[in-house]
């Protein structure tokens, strides 16, 4: 829904910008996160190198539904057996006592959380500066979380993306307009579940940060999006996986929000899960506790976006249509069949 022919190349930008500051500077970083004592940098940059590459050419030839799901897992496997990271412990998620995962459980349930963190990021991914901004608040949150400093992968990512936002949002005339593509939205998808991954998978200094249950707050929005879209697709008989105008944005524009108040209702809403998610973790709240208030909020979530769609409907059934017909006297001076004329009925539909 735009003007012109806007290049995909986003994402591919924000890539180069990260491989060479990987190049100057990623050896000297301090604050990089490691595994085995091995820096990860070169393991995200492999797994994010495959996800570009298969998003450039899915931009620019369409490429099918098989070929984008493995690229998808091979850029999982890469960060599984690259970093040795797998979730094994998800906590004590029902007050049972803790859930702990055997290897032949825990390696599929990784490549499945790699999998659908990406596609809920990609989905975002459908209006002006929504995924960059979105990105940027996940970050924030991420490093409040994990009371981390932002290292190498956090600082450039964050600087891409404001410099993106100049171009998506033409903030300045001069800077030509671009999105973010496949490549860009999954690149940064991958990026985003490789450090939540690593905060929950005692990763980052061998110490487990957050909690598994924890981490699904800083991803609520995402995630609640996907899901509830996907629900909706599979109850309306359409093809869960398969694009359609039915995420939040689209239903923002379809209440008659203007893009500006729509990015503003949704960034909104995207902090204020985390911030929620941020006040259980900083007060000690149960895991189990979490894990109902996540599954309450995105309950609360479902039912208010449901309620809104109906709302959309009414207002697009009702949008009003307007007849104007032109006539005049026949057999006017100017020498114009006015009877032929009288007879064209315009309609007019908003």
């Amino acid at each position: 829904r735009h003007r012109g022919e806007i290049p995909l190349v986003g994402g591919l930008a924000i890539f180069v910008a990260l491989v060479v500051g990987a190049l100057l500077w990623g050896n000297e970083n301090q604050t990089m996160i490691t595994v085995n004592g091995n820096h990860a940098l070169w393991v995200f940059m492999l797994g994010g190198a495959v996800l570009v590459i298969t998003g450039v050419l899915d931009d620019r030839f369409h490429l099918g539904v098989a070929m984008r799901v493995l690229s998808e897992v091979a850029a999982a496997l890469i960060l599984i057996e690259g970093l040795d990271l797998r979730v094994v412990d998800l906590g004590n998620l029902v007050g049972l006592g803790p859930i702990h995962m055997t290897p032949a459980i825990a390696y599929p349930f990784t490549v499945i959380a790699v999998f659908g963190i990406i596609n809920a990021f990609n989905m975002l991914d459908g209006m002006d500066g929504l995924l960059a901004s979105l990105v940027l608040v996940t970050l924030f949150t991420f490093h409040m979380f994990t009371e981390t400093t932002p290292g190498f992968v956090s600082l450039f990512i964050g600087a891409s993306l404001l410099a993106f936002l100049c171009s998506n949002l033409k903030l300045f005339p001069f800077i030509p307009k671009t999105f973010l593509g496949d490549a860009g939205s999954k690149l940064l998808g991958f990026i985003m579940v490789s450090l939540i991954l690593a905060a929950t998978a005692q990763q980052i200094g061998g110490t487990k940060l957050i909690q598994p249950v924890t981490a699904l707050f800083i991803v609520g929005l995402p995630l609640y999006d996907m899901v509830f879209t996907t629900l909706r697709r599979t109850l309306r008989g359409l093809n869960p996986l398969g694009a359609d105008r039915s995420h939040i944005h689209h239903l923002l524009k379809a209440l008659g929000f203007s893009d500006r108040r729509a990015l503003a209702i949704i960034l909104a809403v995207g902090l204020s899960i985390p911030m929620a998610g941020l006040m259980l973790h900083r007060t000690g709240a149960a895991e189990t506790h979490q894990l109902a208030i996540f599954v309450g909020g995105f309950a609360l979530y479902a039912f208010l976006t449901a309620q809104a769609w109906r709302v959309a409907r009414l207002i697009e059934s009702h949008q009003p249509q307007v007849s104007v017909s032109f006539s005049t006297d026949v057999g006017g001076s100017d020498g114009i069949d006015h009877a032929a004329e009288s007879s064209k009925v315009a309609r007019l539909h908003s």
